[in-house]
């Protein structure tokens, strides 16, 4: 009985706690968007820094009252190693500090950073602390909300959409832009940043200040990764174990059934999406260094490209995205490289690393069917692209390029056609034929499980395969001496209607309320629905009507038109009954 005394008031303590911690975070948060948000007077961040030092503080005292309370420390101590490895660093950091009075801004390092970002480096220090705990706050709220009885499609619909409406906040802060900012064009690029697009009503590289630019980097992260993917990585890399309601969204979600090995795949979406986003922003660095006058610029500009290549979202920190760079044959071979892996999919990377280590250790290599069908059209739509835009514009936007140049061009465009969004060169002088057939790239898109739209490559795979099929006079689909299940077929019809029908409508309303051409608005159109980003200049032009209409385009396109479908009906059911079948005649 005394044991289960005291489990009972061990366990008010520590919900106590959490409730406290929260409070904590939440009041850092403010702190932090003061900081950065606001413009104060040097009494108030004086003010800022003692509060950032008693947010830490208290962050401190709690965990090691946690770990205090507990019967079981060391056990507990094992599973949140981490989190108490950072909070013992701090701890030395505060000591050292307050303690022996050892200053940081004597290391140069830390000067530098003092510099750019105008705090002091204990202060700095803090700041990612009190970020690190709340990212741990946002974690356990999430898997709060997660044991409500709600399908993957909702849930995924509620997440872009709370992550929507937090960037939109952080846009309109005073230090985030250069310009007034409406609300609605707050909106709109944080719609376009969370949903990967690439759409803007203001330049980017103009409007935005460091500040601003930076959250836009931030949404793009977390719209090309998921936020259930993210948070469930933090989840587990914290040591935290999901409930199964959790594991069932992230199985739907990451389309696995594979239960034992959910939390490697995610660790490794999260490590081969920055390791891909670092190598490539080190790549850009050594490519255009002489470009730049500090090295700190040059960083910048090559981490956030690098990143908005990686997740295909097409924001550019230059007003005329890359076209300064057309004829750079190191740029060009890198941003393409980094936007095709990007578009190829976690599940494809993952399939060909373990099909490169099963060769490798002389065990069955096996490649899944959809590995070969997304390389096998990646290929084919990067070769039949760049021959079509080379024909169809040598002699009118690529006139007065080299012909170095027209190639590198060419092959650049039918990479960022149906995903990226960057272009080197104007699309406003392009023909209506090019324009045609680069709309149709763009509604076919990325691969499944990438961070591009579109309805996919193997969705257009399977449909042409059903096509042929039907052709030769067979009942069933085989590919690689595989047969695709008939439901397979049936969502490849949903998908490709429902984004028919969004396109059809959104441009219908556009050519009403628009004063563009139509080919303009209907490029506009599947731009947004494909989460492309590429535009012919018509986006700043759209009246208030045109630019909500986008904004949901492009992110019923995030979410998908089935996924959408998923969360307004209700759940999939398999019918007890069948009646006769009857043949209607088609065609």
């Amino acid at each position: 009985m005394a044991r289960w005394d005291t489990s009972i008031q061990e366990e008010k303590w520590l919900y106590a706690l959490r409730w406290f911690m929260g409070m904590t975070a939440l009041v850092g948060c403010i702190l932090l968007v003061l900081d950065y948000g606001f413009y104060l007077p040097l009494k108030a961040h004086q003010w800022l820094e003692d509060g950032f030092l008693i947010i830490g503080s208290l962050f401190v005292v709690v965990y090691l009252l946690q770990l205090v309370i507990r019967q079981n420390r060391w056990k507990y101590l094992r599973a949140n190693r981490i989190k108490y490895v950072v909070t013992g660093l701090i701890l030395l950091e505060m000591l050292v500090v307050y303690l022996f009075q050892w200053q940081f801004e004597e290391m140069t390092i830390f000067q530098e950073l003092s510099a750019i970002t105008s705090r002091r480096p204990h202060t700095l220090i803090l700041q990612w602390y009190i970020l690190f705990n709340t990212l741990r706050w946002l974690v356990k709220v999430t898997q709060f909300l997660a044991q409500f009885h709600t399908s993957p499609a909702r849930f995924i619909l509620l997440s872009f959409t709370s992550v929507i409406g937090l960037g939109t906040g952080l846009l309109l802060l005073p230090k985030s832009s250069t310009i007034a900012l409406s609300p609605i064009d707050a909106l709109f690029t944080a719609t376009s940043a969370v949903c990967v697009t690439g759409l803007i009503v203001v330049d980017t590289a103009v409007a935005f200040t460091k500040t601003g630019q930076l959250i836009i980097l931030t949404l793009i992260q977390v719209g090309g990764l998921g936020i259930m993917t993210i948070t469930a990585f933090f989840s587990l890399y914290i040591g935290k174990q999901m409930s199964g309601r959790e594991q069932a969204l992230l199985e739907d979600m990451l389309d696995t059934d594979r239960l034992a090995k959910l939390g490697s795949i995610l660790k490794a979406i999260f490590f081969t999406t920055f390791f891909i986003e670092l190598c490539g922003a080190l790549l850009l660095y050594f490519s255009w260094r002489n470009d730049f006058q500090s090295a700190y610029e040059c960083f910048y500009s090559s981490g956030f490209h690098s990143i908005s290549a990686f997740c295909n979202a097409g924001f550019s920190t230059y007003s005329d995205s890359l076209m300064g760079y057309a004829g750079h044959m190191h740029l060009n071979t890198i941003m393409c490289s980094l936007i095709i892996i990007g578009g190829i999919g976690f599940g494809t990377l993952q399939n060909l690393w373990t099909y490169a280590l099963s060769a490798r250790q002389k065990t069955a290599p096996y490649l899944t069917v959809q590995t070969k069908l997304v390389l096998i059209m990646t290929v084919c739509l990067l070769v039949l692209g760049s021959i079509l835009f080379f024909a169809f514009e040598f002699d009118h936007a690529l006139l007065n390029d080299s012909w170095k140049e027209k190639l590198l061009g060419s092959f650049f465009q039918s990479a960022t056609f149906r995903t990226a969004g960057f272009n080197t060169v104007d699309f406003s002088e392009f023909r209506d034929t090019t324009l045609l057939f680069a709309i149709v790239f763009m509604f076919i898109g990325a691969a499944p499980g990438s961070t591009g739209g579109g309805i996919k490559v193997t969705t257009i795979a399977i449909l042409l395969s059903t096509v042929f099929a039907i052709g030769r006079g067979r009942t069933r689909v085989d590919l690689f001496r595989r047969t695709i299940p008939m439901m397979v077929f049936y969502q490849t019809l949903v998908v490709i209607t429902m984004y028919l029908l969004i396109a059809f409508t959104v441009w219908s309303v556009l050519t009403v309320t628009e004063e563009q051409r139509p080919i303009e608005l209907l490029f506009e159109t599947v731009s947004a629905l494909g989460t492309v980003g590429l535009t012919t200049g018509v986006t700043p032009q759209l009246s208030l009507i045109g630019r909500l209409l986008i904004i949901c385009t492009m992110f019923l396109g995030r979410i998908g038109p089935f996924t959408l479908a998923l969360a307004i009906g209700q759940r999939q059911q398999t019918e007890r009954y069948r009646y006769p079948e009857e043949r209607v005649q088609i065609g």
